[in-house]
């Protein structure tokens, strides 16, 4: 299994069928424990642990569309466009950088998100204070 750092830079559809390869090996390792037939226990943690990666990273890449399309400037230059969002960690500036693009491959903006901010976790401090706003820098195309 890859680390996260390799994870991090494989597209969405490698790490998808990474993950479906990976959860069809547990389905086969939790039947041959259940049938008595597993050698390696360990590699139930393993499996589970790479799993845990996979969605994880599949996961942030989300969060950081949502959090970089949700910013009012963005969504006011994607407004009334068709268009795509790719992310990718920039380990310099230590948050995702996520670039929207229209049908044709040309870029309409592109924002840095930091998802490491802190956020409110009880339900009180999520419905009192405002939330972290999480697009540390944008720029829009055009």
């Amino acid at each position: 299994m890859a680390n996260i750092v390799e994870l991090r830079e494989m597209s969405g559809d490698k790490l998808h069928e990474l993950l479906e390869n990976a959860r069809e090996e547990m389905f086969n390792l939790r039947f041959q424990n259940a049938s008595a037939r597993l050698d390696d226990y360990s590699r139930l943690k393993a499996v589970r642990k790479e799993i845990a990666q996979l969605e994880t990273v599949l996961n942030m890449r989300q969060l950081a569309k949502g959090a970089a399309a949700s910013d009012r400037e963005i969504a006011a230059a994607l407004a009334g466009k068709t268009w795509q969002a790719t992310a990718r960690f920039n380990y310099e500036e230590s948050a995702w950088r996520v670039i929207f693009s229209d049908e044709d491959g040309s870029e309409l903006a592109s924002a840095l998100v930091n998802l490491n901010q802190v956020r409110p976790s009880s339900r009180k401090g999520r419905h009192q204070k405002t939330q972290p706003h999480l697009v540390t820098s944008y720029e829009i195309a055009g």
